[in-house]
């Protein structure tokens, strides 16, 4: 059944995150959306599901992980910048120096004990390495933006996957409902079965046939049970809350305002904001032309300044036949690195980078044509799913219809209370059907906003 599928949240590589959310929200806002359709979200509708979407799309547990994978980049980023500051060190050898000196064939020198204090100050600074420093900060900083967009790009999925799912138990626990029916129907035959057998109205094997409907609908009950069981433990830990705080499915999701002329008019335009996705892929793309760029520069020389200051005890002049000092040296230089043959290495990283970028941008034309046919096929599934539901609203409008009519003829004597009971089973699998298609209809409308960037539930509790 449709509402057992798997759900797969895909945490792309995705982009909407602190640093760039300004320009993305103005953008989002110039999104023109049709007030109906945003009336006609199911959380307008159903309290529990909005209160679960405020609390998910803040502590969810995929939230979180996403939160602290950029607080990761974010420090990362500053990681990056490091090379480029000045490097500074220190150490210090504090105590008793004691030297025993005996020259070969004189007497020994009297020994001498130096009480002293060496230490080492130094500082380094560089001044010139083609640009490659500023640049791999740069790609941190690149890479940063990304993982702070991949937080938004999280909730703006999860809010999408907690609607279906929440559909998905809705169903679950129709089927469940139904089957519960069905098993008190087949007792109550049973029943009378059994009856009909003692008084020699019908064949020993009428209560056998009806037993193992009993028991193969027994099975079905605990199989879907299980099932239902599982949607929820696995909901429970999409939205990081307690099991016992889930709210009851409710029997019937709410019904679906007119919407015929404004689901008529959507056009398939392809406005909106940016998706995550291609805006982290021009990223990425920035980022592998700047590695290429750096690697360019391997092996070319470095140039920089360093300056220090130290003590050491040593012989003066670096005579070795003079007697140790302690002497202070006040040290500056120019400086240059130069590697001037790496076995190739320095070659095959430019050409594996520049591979990378070829890929990269190719991938990014990709994901702007399937953005722009996505946005496309999101109206024209929007449109479907209305069609469907239009026919399904007018089956149950008929299957209620027809079970007060009946009920009416009933209470008339003009027919069987069997006949009632039959059109009410017709009902409740009406409802179920109708259920599967409103479910349908408001995860298409929801995908159509996300999919914009102006889907209202991520924006939930801020004032």
């Amino acid at each position: 059944m449709a509402f057992f599928r798997p759900h797969i949240l895909c945490l792309l590589m995705v982009q909407c995150g602190a640093v760039l959310v300004g320009p993305a929200m103005l953008s989002a806002q110039s999104v023109a959306a049709p007030e109906e359709l945003l009336k006609a979200l199911p959380e307008r509708s159903l309290p529990e599901l909005e209160t679960i979407l405020k609390t998910s799309l803040e502590n969810g547990p995929s939230i979180l992980i996403r939160r602290w994978e950029a607080e990761q980049s974010r420090e990362n980023a500053r990681a990056a910048r490091a090379p480029m500051l000045p490097s500074v060190y220190a150490s210090v050898n504090g105590g008793v120096i004691l030297e025993q000196r005996a020259t070969e064939g004189t007497q020994d020198e009297p020994d001498r004990v130096v009480a002293a204090a060496l230490y080492n100050f130094g500082i380094s600074q560089p001044l010139f390495h083609w640009g490659a420093l500023s640049k791999g900060y740069e790609v941190g900083k690149l890479y940063r933006a990304i993982s702070a967009r991949n937080v938004e790009e999280t909730r703006r999925l999860l809010a999408i996957d907690l609607r279906r799912r929440y559909f998905d138990l809705v169903l679950a626990h129709g089927s469940v409902r139904l089957e519960q029916k069905n098993i008190a129907e087949l007792e109550a035959e049973l029943e009378l079965a059994k009856k009909r057998v003692a008084d020699g109205f019908a064949a020993s094997t009428e209560s056998g046939t009806v037993e193992s409907k009993l028991i193969v609908a027994r099975i079905s009950l605990q199989r879907l049970t299980n099932d239902y069981d599982l949607l929820r433990r696995n909901f429970a830990r999409l939205t990081g809350l307690p099991i016992a705080r889930l709210p009851e499915s409710v029997a019937e999701l709410p019904a679906v305002p007119e919407l015929d002329k404004v689901i008529k008019a959507l056009s398939g335009d392809t406005g909106g904001v940016p998706s995550v996705r291609l805006l982290n892929s021009q990223d990425t793309v920035k980022a592998e032309r700047l590695n290429y760029e750096i690697n360019r520069t391997r092996l070319k020389p470095k140039f920089g300044l360093s300056f220090s200051v130290g003590q050491d005890n040593r012989n003066a002049d670096n005579d070795q036949l003079k007697q140790k000092v302690l002497i202070t040296s006040w040290n500056a230089f120019a400086t240059m690195n130069w590697t001037l043959f790496d076995g190739f290495s320095a070659n095959a990283a430019q050409r594996a980078s520049l591979a990378r970028l070829r890929a990269e941008e190719t991938n990014r034309s990709q994901i702007e044509q399937q953005d722009s046919d996505e946005r496309r096929a999101d109206v024209a599934k929007l449109q479907y799913a209305w069609r469907l539901l239009q026919e399904a609203e007018k089956n149950l409008s008929g299957a209620r219809g027809a079970v007060t009519a009946l009920e009416k003829d009933v209470a008339a004597g003009w027919a069987p209370r069997s006949t009632v009971d039959d059109a009410k089973r017709s009902l409740d699998l009406t409802i179920q059907s109708t259920n599967a298609s409103r479910a349908e209809f408001y995860t298409a409308l929801a995908t159509y906003f996300s999919n914009r960037g102006i889907d209202p539930a991520l924006h939930l509790g801020v004032e």
